[in-house]
C-alpha cells in the first residue's frame, strides 16, 4: 500500500498536454465565446438540481466506502469562502483503508453563480504541485450508461523533498464534473453545456466537481515508479467505483 501521506487538495488542479496548436487555439476560442455568452446571460433565474446527492444543503460523503473508513468531514476553508460565491457548497474528507493507506476526496457544488467551479488545473501549482501528465482514464461504474465513468487523471510531483526518502512526493489526482443527467471529465464541455442551458433554457446548471487524490510510494528507478503509479491508479479506480454510486441522488430524492 502507499507509504507517503496523501495530498490535501483544496478546490482544484494544470497543463494541457498532447494537444496541437490548432486544438489549443480552438479551445481558447470556444472558452472565450462561452465566457462572453455567459456574461450576457447573467440574469438567469432558474437553477437545476445538483447531479449528486445532497443532505442539508451539502454534498453527501459516506462514512464508509468498502474497506475505506472516512475521517473528520471538513467544510470549505476560510480562503475558499472568501473567493467563492456564498451559495457554493463543499466538503472534504480523508478515507483510510484497513491496510493503512489514505485517499482524500473533495466535492464542490456550484450555486447560481458560474464562478463556483473553475478550471481545476489552476489550483494545484499554487500548492506546490507540478503536473507531469494529464489524460483521461475509464473506470467501471454500474450507475453510468455503458458501465463506464471517464475521469481526468493528473500525475503530479511536489516541489518539496520528502525528509525520509530524500525524494520528491508524488501523487495522482483524478477529477470529473457531474451535472443533472450529465457527466464529463472535460472543463470545456462543462462550459459549453452550461452556456447552452443558460441561453436556451434560462437555467444555471449546478455542477458538482469531484477531486480525489492518493500518494504514490517513492521509488528509486523509473520501472519501479511506473509500477507504483499503476498500483495507485488501481487503488483510486477501486475507490471511485465504490464511491460514485453513493454520490448519485437516490430515486426518492
Amino acid at each position: 500500500m502507499n507509504e507517503a501521506p496523501p495530498p490535501q487538495p483544496t478546490s482544484a488542479p494544470a497543463v494541457t498536454r498532447g494537444l496541437s496548436v490548432k486544438q489549443l487555439a480552438l479551445i481558447v476560442v470556444i472558452l472565450g465565446v462561452t465566457v462572453v455568452l455567459t456574461t450576457l446571460t447573467s440574469d438567469v433565474t432558474k437553477a437545476s438540481e445538483p447531479g449528486i446527492r445532497m443532505v442539508n444543503g451539502q454534498p453527501c460523503l459516506p462514512d464508509t466506502i468498502g474497506q475505506w473508513t472516512g475521517g473528520t468531514i471538513e467544510g470549505l476553508s476560510e480562503a475558499e469562502k472568501q473567493v467563492l460565491p456564498p451559495d457554493t457548497a463543499g466538503l472534504r474528507r480523508r478515507y483510510t483503508h484497513t491496510e493503512g493507506s489514505d485517499i482524500t476526496c473533495s466535492v464542490i457544488v456550484a450555486g447560481r453563480d458560474v464562478t463556483s467551479i473553475h478550471r481545476p488545473e489552476l489550483c494545484l501549482p499554487g500548492q506546490g504541485w507540478n503536473i507531469q501528465q494529464e489524460k483521461v482514464e475509464t473506470i467501471r461504474s454500474p450507475t453510468m450508461e455503458g458501465g463506464k465513468l471517464k475521469v481526468m487523471r493528473m500525475d503530479a510531483v511536489h516541489n518539496v523533498m520528502m525528509t525520509v526518502s530524500n525524494r520528491s512526493a508524488r501523487a495522482i489526482f483524478v477529477y470529473w464534473f457531474v451535472g443533472k443527467d450529465r457527466v464529463t471529465p472535460y472543463h470545456w464541455q462543462r462550459i459549453l453545456w452550461t452556456t447552452k442551458d443558460r441561453i436556451l433554457q434560462n437555467r444555471n446548471h449546478r455542477w458538482a466537481y469531484i477531486l480525489i487524490a492518493a500518494s504514490v510510494r517513492p521509488e528509486q528507478t523509473s520501472e519501479a515508479l511506473a509500477r507504483a503509479q499503476a498500483d495507485t491508479m488501481r487503488q483510486l479506480s477501486g475507490f471511485v467505483e465504490q464511491l460514485y454510486p453513493q454520490l448519485r441522488p437516490q430515486p426518492n430524492n
